[in-house]
C-alpha cells in the first residue's frame, strides 16, 4: 500500500478510516457503488418485535372522529405534515422544526387543517433510547396539535454504542419505538415528566399500512445499516400483498426510511432499497403516486420515470430528512460547484429541488386527483423564532401520472375534473 493511501482515500491499515472524502465529479452520484462507502458505524441487521396479527393495517378513522372524517371527505382533500430525523439531543433544532409545524397547522384555513404528522423515522437518537423520549419527542411536539405517526429508522432500531455513552445491557432493538408507537394503551399519556398531554401510539407494527379517505400509504423498516437498508423477504412478501390489495382509486405513497436515491456527500442513495421497491412494483404491476423517505439530512426531489403497465409513469422520490439533527447534509459538488436544479441525473431520473441549508418540513395535499407539496425551511439560529420559507412546490397528477415544479398544473387537473364530471354522471344517468 502506498504511504499516502489514507490521505488520498481516508483510508489506512486494518480497514480504519480518517473521513469520508466528499465526493465531487462530473455528475451526481445518487447511489454508491458497492463496497466504496463503508457503514460506520456497521451493526447486524437488528430482529424486529414479535410478529403481531396481520395485515398490519391502521385506519384514520382509530385516530380522528367520525366528525374529523366527514369534514376531510367533504372538503374534497387531506392534508398532513411529513419530515424525519428529529431527536437529536444535543441540540434544540427539532424544537425548531416542531415549531414551524405547529405555526403552519395553526395558520391553514379550517378546511385545510392537517389530519396528521407522518415522521419517516430516526424518532431518537442515536439509539432510540427510551429515555429520551420525554424531552426529545413528548416536550418537542408538546404545542403541535396533530396526531403523529411514524416508521422507525436505523437510529430507532441502533445498538447502544460506547461512543455515545454507558451501554444499557437490557436494551432490546426497537424498544424505545415499540413502547411509545405500538402501545396497548393508546390512552397512556406519553410522558408524565415533561408534562404533555400526547398520549402514546398503538401503530400495528414496524411496518405497515395506513389507509385514509384519499391516500393509501405503505410504510416499510429498512433496518439499522447506515449506508444500506436492508428489508428481508417476510417484509418484501407482505409489501407486495398490500401494494396488490391498495385501493386503485386512491393515491399510493411508499414511505421508507433509507431513500433509494441521494445526492449527499455522506450517506448516498440505498441500492437494496431501489432493487426491493423496484422488484415489487414490477412484480405486483402496482407503482406509487410517491415515495417518501428521510434518513439525509436536508431536502431533496428526484422524479423517475418509470415504465408502467398502462405506459410512462414520473414518481417523485423525496427526501425530507431535515427535521431537527444537528448537522444538515451537503449535496456533492458537480465539477467543483454544488448542483443546479433541475438536473438530470441519469437516464430517466432528475433531481428537481433541494435544500441543503436549513431546516423544514413538507406538507402535502391529497385528493382523488392530485397531491400538491409545499417544502418550507428556515435557517437556524438558537433561541430565535423559525420565520418558514417556501422553497419548493409540486403537484403530482394522479390521472397522468405526471409531476410538475410549482402549483400552476394544480388548477389545470381541477378544470379537467370539474369538465369530465358532467359528462360522467350523464353517462351513468343514462344506463
Amino acid at each position: 500500500m502506498s504511504p499516502l493511501r489514507s490521505f488520498t482515500a481516508g483510508r489506512g491499515t486494518g480497514k480504519r478510516r480518517s473521513h469520508f472524502p466528499p465526493i465531487s465529479g462530473p455528475k451526481l452520484q445518487v447511489q454508491a457503488p458497492t463496497g466504496d462507502r463503508a457503514q460506520i458505524p456497521n451493526y447486524p441487521f437488528q430482529p424486529l418485535p414479535p410478529a403481531r396479527p396481520l395485515p398490519y393495517r391502521f385506519d384514520l378513522s382509530q385516530l380522528l372522529t367520525a366528525d374529523d372524517i366527514n369534514t376531510i371527505t367533504s372538503t374534497g382533500s387531506m392534508v398532513f405534515h411529513t419530515v424525519g430525523d428529529t431527536g437529536d439531543y444535543r441540540g434544540q433544532q427539532q424544537d425548531f422544526v416542531a415549531a414551524m409545524m405547529t405555526t403552519d397547522a395553526q395558520n391553514l384555513p379550517a378546511n385545510k387543517k392537517p389530519a396528521f404528522f407522518y415522521h419517516l423515522g430516526d424518532v431518537i437518537y442515536f439509539a432510540g433510547d427510551i429515555d429520551k423520549y420525554g424531552d426529545n419527542f413528548y416536550q418537542t411536539y408538546k404545542n403541535y396539535p396533530c396526531f403523529i405517526v411514524s416508521i422507525p429508522g436505523n437510529h430507532d432500531c441502533q445498538p447502544d454504542d460506547p461512543a455515545d455513552g454507558p451501554v444499557d445491557p437490557t436494551k432490546v432493538p426497537l424498544d424505545g419505538w415499540v413502547q411509545n408507537f405500538m402501545s396497548t394503551t393508546p390512552e397512556q399519556p406519553g410522558s408524565l415528566k415533561t408534562g404533555a398531554n400526547r398520549t402514546q401510539m398503538d401503530l400495528p407494527y414496524v411496518y405497515w399500512t395506513f389507509t385514509t379517505p384519499f391516500v393509501t400509504i405503505i410504510g416499510l423498516f429498512s433496518n439499522v445499516g447506515e449506508t444500506e437498508g436492508e428489508i428481508h423477504p417476510d417484509q418484501v412478501a407482505w409489501f407486495e400483498g398490500e401494494l396488490k390489495a391498495a385501493d386503485p382509486t386512491k393515491a399510493l405513497i411508499v414511505t421508507v426510511h433509507h431513500p433509494p436515491f441521494s445526492g449527499d456527500v455522506e450517506h448516498s442513495g440505498s441500492s437494496e432499497v431501489d432493487q426491493v421497491l423496484s422488484q415489487a412494483f414490477q412484480a405486483t404491476g402496482r407503482y406509487p403516486s410517491m415515495i417518501l423517505s428521510g434518513h439525509v439530512h436536508n431536502y431533496q426531489r428526484f422524479t423517475n420515470i418509470l415504465k408502467g403497465p398502462k405506459g410512462q409513469l414520473q414518481i417523485p422520490c423525496i427526501v425530507a430528512g431535515a427535521g431537527g439533527y444537528t448537522n444538515l447534509a451537503e449535496l456533492q459538488k458537480v465539477n467543483g460547484s454544488y448542483p443546479k436544479a433541475p438536473l438530470s441525473v441519469q437516464s430517466g431520473l432528475t433531481l428537481d429541488s433541494y435544500d441543503q441549508n436549513n431546516f423544514g418540513f413538507l406538507r402535502l395535499e391529497v385528493s382523488k386527483t392530485q397531491i400538491l407539496g409545499t417544502y418550507s425551511s428556515a435557517p437556524y439560529t438558537v433561541g430565535a423564532s423559525p420565520n418558514a420559507t417556501v422553497v419548493d412546490t409540486f403537484t403530482v397528477d394522479l390521472v397522468r401520472n405526471t409531476v410538475q415544479t410549482g402549483i400552476a398544473a394544480a388548477s389545470a387537473t381541477a378544470k379537467r375534473t370539474a369538465l369530465s364530471a358532467p359528462k360522467n354522471a350523464a353517462k351513468k344517468k343514462k344506463r
